[in-house]
């Protein structure tokens, strides 16, 4: 039974059954105005609970004072709606999504027109329903999402591990409370177990093989941890972007874990072969100073990015629902295309396209005298040509010692802490390769892609290579601007594995996630190499061996080379500064 409670100029319907076609009951809290009607809708849909949602991108309220009704939903076997839930249920979320659509279409408050938002599974689900083709589904507003084949190369082959053990932890905690609330005998120990996990994944993170984390092996579960390593539960969703013909706004931040895949979904859309240019300028982006959470504000890591990186004070809720008018009310005037972030600069600009028209290319060359393996080392970056020294550099990689995971593109879960952290402790350890530039003359806006081109090789027959940009201040701090890492034998294919032979050189292209910084006068560009970023990712066992199978990992070294035949290299995109950028 639902109640309808007026809110101010909002009257509120909580817990209306929304039925599926197989016959099973989701519930949704409805917000409407108090206007008379028929509204245009926008949906939300949930799996942490409907009553919770509070996301600063785009709230209920928000909408209603747009004048939209907004409906707010458990998806199936989550919060008050029937079903029986699975992780990672994304065929069953496209089907639902379809049918919860055309229900909120077909309602006496709604005209017809329905829209959906919200961020990382909220905005994969868009993208399962959109692709299903729902007839009144009008817009979509996906923010911090990616698919399949999209993951597979901005996770570059590795393992999500500490978001994995932690997004599993959260909703087994949901899980049980509705088990509980359904009369089911719910093991008070488990429920300890979970809540242990939420404030450190370490104990899971740690085990191996990691096809065996017992914190997850107990009665009823209706999935085991090595499952999700095998590929019987897809952890991320596949659908088909040629399938999507309604208009998409993509909201992204510059430290969000999808960062790189949310960008390029956007272009997907914008590029999609034989689209007209009146559709494909009907998408659009958004990237803000932001880490992967639904509250968006100016502090992230050890930055304050000023007023302007509030989402509030950048009207990110008036950019939804003027996407929405267009949309939904055929309304509102045109709109820039982008709409992103510098950081640095600390301003917002706009731009046709992404990277921005008049990006130019730098490379910058690795090159040392055999000691780049600290902050305090010689390796040198060098812009334009390579200098002669060493020909290569060394990197120890010991997995009972790994590289902590110390800020950059993380979910802030356990212990782990995104965003531009100083890090200065990582850069003192004998498994870091440092190359560092001389002090910048002028400033540069680095805005685009980037990406490391390396000629390595490794003594095992798998290694990561986890690289890092960062921007070292005078007398620091050295903050993390972007990174990337690459599972060596995902070199040539994100589906296709393939060992490596142990001292054989290859090379390597790492993908870092795209930004937009500015290095300020006297800072100086760095870039660090490591072979390990724990828990964040799970450590390389060094044998090529399927994920999570190995009991041991075994130390490995990587050799870094960098000669005129097998330079390495560090790319930026860059935007000229106009009158200097005020340094």
């Amino acid at each position: 039974m639902s109640d309808t409670v007026p809110m101010h100029s909002v009257l509120i319907e909580s817990g209306v059954a929304v039925p599926m076609r197989d016959g099973t009951v989701l519930r949704a809290d409805v917000w409407r105005p108090t206007e008379p009607g028929p509204h245009p809708a926008i949906l939300i849909r949930t799996p942490y609970g409907r009553t919770l949602f509070n996301a600063d991108a785009l709230r209920p309220e928000h909408c209603v004072r747009g004048g939209y009704v907004c409906v707010v939903q458990d998806v199936r076997g989550r919060g008050g709606s029937d079903g029986d839930w699975v992780p990672f249920q994304w065929e069953q979320e496209g089907i639902d999504t379809y049918d919860s659509v055309e229900w909120v279409a077909e309602q006496s408050w709604c005209d017809g027109a329905v829209g959906m938002c919200g961020s990382s599974y909220l905005g994969i689900v868009q993208w399962l329903g959109a692709a299903t083709r729902p007839p009144h589904l009008r817009a979509i507003a996906p923010g911090m999402t990616t698919s399949g084949e999209l993951e597979l190369a901005e996770a570059g082959g590795a393992l999500r591990l500490n978001q994995l053990v932690y997004w599993l932890a959260l909703t087994t905690m949901e899980w049980l409370a509705v088990r509980q609330a359904a009369g089911h005998r719910v093991d008070p120990e488990v429920q300890q177990r979970m809540l242990e996990l939420l404030g450190d994944t370490s104990p899971a993170c740690w085990h191996l093989p990691l096809k065996t984390v017992p914190q997850f092996d107990f009665p009823d579960f209706p999935v085991q941890f090595g499952d999700l390593l095998t590929g019987a539960f897809s952890q991320v969703a596949a659908f088909d972007y040629d399938s999507i013909e309604i208009p998409t706004l993509s909201v992204a931040g510059w430290y969000d874990i999808y960062c790189g895949a949310t960008i390029a979904s956007y272009e997907r859309m914008r590029n999609m072969v034989g689209r007209d240019p009146e559709q494909a300028g009907a998408h659009r982006l958004i990237v803000g100073p932001w880490t992967h959470d639904g509250h968006l504000p100016a502090v992230q890591g050890q930055c304050n990015f000023g007023p302007h990186g509030y989402s509030s004070f950048a009207d990110v809720p008036g950019q939804h629902l003027a996407f929405f008018d267009a949309h939904l009310k055929n309304a509102g005037a045109a709109a820039p295309p982008v709409r992103y972030f510098v950081m640095g600069a600390n301003e917002w600009r706009t731009a046709a396209s992404w990277p921005p028209p008049g990006t130019e290319p730098k490379v910058w060359y690795l090159t040392s005298d055999g000691r780049a393996n600290s902050a305090a080392g010689d390796g040198r970056l060098v812009l334009g040509q390579p200098l002669a020294g060493a020909s290569e550099d060394a990197c120890h990689y010991d997995p009972e010692y790994p590289v902590p995971t110390h800020g950059g593109h993380v979910a802030s879960m356990g212990t782990v802490v995104g965003g531009p952290l100083d890090q200065v402790h990582n850069e003192a350890r004998s498994d870091v390769l440092c190359y560092t530039s001389e002090p910048l003359a002028d400033p540069i806006d680095t805005i685009g892609p980037v990406a490391v081109g390396l000629f390595a090789a490794t003594s095992a027959r798998d290694a990561d290579f986890v690289v890092k940009l960062v921007d070292v201040a005078p007398g620091g701090p050295a903050l993390l601007v972007t990174d990337g890492i690459l599972r060596a034998r995902y070199r040539d294919s994100g589906d296709d594995p393939t060992p490596t032979e142990p001292e054989t050189v290859y090379e390597f292209e790492v993908n870092m996630r795209p930004t937009a910084w500015r290095f300020h006068a006297g800072h100086r560009i760095r870039l660090d190499i490591a072979g390990s970023d724990f828990p964040q990712y799970d450590r390389n066992t060094g044998t090529g061996n399927a994920l999570g199978a190995d009991a041991e990992a075994m130390p490995a070294i990587h050799r870094i080379r960098h000669t005129s035949a097998q330079p390495s290299v560090l790319r930026l995109s860059t935007v000229p500064i106009a009158g200097g950028g005020g340094d």
